[in-house]
Parts: C-alpha cells; sequence; structure tokens
C-alpha cells in the first residue's frame, strides 16, 4: 500500500512489479476478449488446455528436482519488473478456458526464478489485481444488471469473504506446495483430460 505511494523503497519495487505483470493480460484480454469466447469456449479446447496444462507442470517439476528445497530461489524482494513482466505472459495462458490461472503464474514465476512460496505470493498479488481489475470492467458494462439480481451488501459480504479465503488459500498451498511440489496437480489435469476426452469421444457427456 504505502509502495504504492513511494514512501515505501521496497513496495515501491513489488507494485511496479505487479504492475509490469498485469500489464499483459490488461492489453491482450481486452484484443483477444471476443475471438477467446468465440473459439476457446468447448469442452475440447478445454480438455486440451487441462492435458497441455498437466504436462507443462510436469515438465517444471521434473527440471527443479534437483532443487534441494522449493525455498531455493528468489525472493520477492529480489523480483524484477522484467521478470514480473514474464510472469505476466504466462499469465495471459490462463485466457484459454481450462488453464489455471493461479497455477500458471506460479509455474511462470518459478521458471523466471522464484522460490515456491515468493511466486505463490506474487501470484496472489497479481490475481488480486487482475481479477479485481477484471471485475471492475465487467461492474462497468454490466453493474446496473449486477445490483438489480444482487443486493449491493451481499456483493461487499461477497468480496470480503472472497479476499478471507484467498489469503487462507495462499497460506495453505504455499505450506502445501513446499512439502508436495506442484506434481500432483499435473498428474491430476493429466488424468482428468484423459478422463474427459474418453466420454467424449464415446459420446457418454
Amino acid at each position: 500500500f504505502f509502495g504504492a505511494f513511494g514512501r515505501d523503497p521496497v513496495g515501491l519495487r513489488l507494485f511496479i512489479c505487479v504492475m509490469a505483470g498485469f500489464l499483459p493480460a490488461a492489453g491482450l484480454g481486452l484484443l483477444f476478449n471476443k475471438h477467446i469466447k468465440e473459439y476457446l469456449f468447448g469442452p475440447w479446447p478445454v480438455v486440451a488446455a487441462w492435458l497441455v496444462g498437466g504436462l507443462a507442470i510436469l515438465a517444471v517439476s521434473s527440471r527443479n528436482r534437483g532443487r534441494q528445497t522449493g525455498l531455493s530461489g528468489a525472493t520477492l524482494e529480489n523480483l524484477t519488473w522484467k521478470m514480473a513482466l514474464l510472469i505476466g505472459f504466462a499469465q495471459c495462458i490462463a485466457m484459454w478456458p481450462g488453464v489455471s490461472r493461479s497455477l500458471i503464474t506460479i509455474v511462470g514465476g518459478i521458471l523466471v526464478g522464484l522460490s515456491m512460496p515468493a511466486a505463490v505470493e506474487f501470484s496472489f498479488l497479481l490475481g488480486v489485481v487482475t481479477l479485481g481489475a477484471a471485475t471492475a470492467y465487467d461492474a462497468l458494462k454490466h453493474g446496473q444488471a449486477m445490483l438489480q439480481t444482487f443486493e449491493p451488501q451481499a456483493l461487499a459480504i461477497g468480496l470480503v469473504f472472497a479476499f478471507i479465503s484467498a489469503v487462507v488459500s495462499v497460506k495453505w498451498m504455499v505450506a502445501y506446495l513446499n512439502r508436495h511440489g506442484l506434481e500432483i496437480f499435473g498428474w491430476y489435469r493429466v488424468v482428468l483430460a484423459v478422463t474427459v476426452a474418453g466420454l467424449l469421444a464415446m459420446r457418454v457427456i
């Protein structure tokens, strides 16, 4: 908070990094939003995203097995705007339905050299800005309809509890990933993709 106003040098640098990470999604989201909805919203594109994402996670997990601990790597204090920009471009992959925004930004953070805790924390901070901006954009476009459907108090309460649950989830995820790594998420996505693809091919679903 103080960093955004230039009153904390470390906070200011982190604020700049978060903004740098946000810019790719902001630009590409506005440019390709209609095309994404037209071509990528469907069962087969989502299944493909599960499979590709799972294989990517497994590849990153295999690459990082040589590290002694998830704590190895750069901290948020060492993050540069160039590293953050690369993470931001990784986040853009989550515009493809079926790609987990949090997982892809964590993977991006690890690939640019962040430690696991730092990658998870930056993913959370970047998500607050990105999802907050997306919510604000939708509110400007559909705010009247939202207020007609939900009361303002209900929306405010929902935002507060969503933030609290996100903070709790980040703490849990940092602890879990430090012990077990990302590999289980990769296998989960691959198995899910293969299973759903088989069901779609047999026209069960």
